[in-house]
């Protein structure tokens, strides 16, 4: 078992992404007035090297984020996010320098559809991917768009199986839903950052993918 990590450039957010923020006032305040911003933080999806081949657990962000018109021009969206990505931060790029090409992958489970998580879809039309029922409907959907699902960006061809979590304990989890014929990776419904947002544990690894779940260890601890 291998698990890579793959960075597809950096993202740099207001402190209440990671932190929270108090009340709705403190967060509209951190967007209008404050100027601070996190330091630069990696944007990562991850390749895991599994015996029935490899399975790609987000698909990072791309370089048409540079492109005008593919994220939102809003006053609001600029003073919540910055980015930094060249096209040599691209998915393929980043395969490429472990052995693997984009056809390589058959398998794609997503965290979540936050677009810093899809941006790669497009190079894997071939592929199976996974996400949860949850967050798909709503990402999908009319809100999707204000709540950082940019939904007219995905691939046309997007179609994704819908995860529907079972009644199957998983350590402190009550539900969720097994990926692999081995049971050795695990799905489980962690939301709060996005609605319908997924973790995956890989047992043999004593790992835990948890997308954007948590930030840093300090609010891991809090949980």
């Amino acid at each position: 078992m291998k698990i890579h990590a793959l960075q597809t450039g950096l993202v740099k957010v207001r402190p209440m992404q990671p932190y929270g923020a108090p009340t709705i006032f403190h967060r509209f305040g951190q967007l209008l007035f404050s100027k601070k911003w996190t330091e630069w933080l990696p944007i990562y999806c991850w390749l895991v090297e599994h015996k029935d081949g490899p399975i790609l657990i987000d698909t990072g962000e791309t370089n048409k984020i540079n492109e005008p018109g593919y994220l939102p021009n809003s006053f609001l969206y600029r003073r919540a996010v910055q980015n930094k990505l060249t096209e040599k931060d691209e998915l393929d790029v980043q395969l490429n320098k472990i052995g693997f090409r984009p056809k390589d992958i058959q398998r794609i489970v997503l965290t979540h559809l936050h677009g810093d998580h899809v941006g790669g879809l497009y190079l894997f039309p071939h592929a199976k991917t996974q996400v949860s029922r949850k967050e798909y409907e709503f990402a999908s959907s009319e809100k999707g768009p204000g709540m950082g699902y940019f939904n007219y960006n995905w691939p046309s061809w997007f179609a994704p199986e819908l995860l529907e979590f079972h009644e199957r304990a998983e350590r402190v989890f009550r539900q969720s839903f097994v990926l692999t014929a081995d049971q050795d990776i695990i799905a489980v419904p962690t939301p709060g950052h996005s609605i319908g947002h997924v973790s995956i544990i890989i047992h043999s690894a004593k790992v835990v993918i948890s997308g954007d779940a948590v930030f840093n260890n300090a609010t891991l601890q809090d949980e």
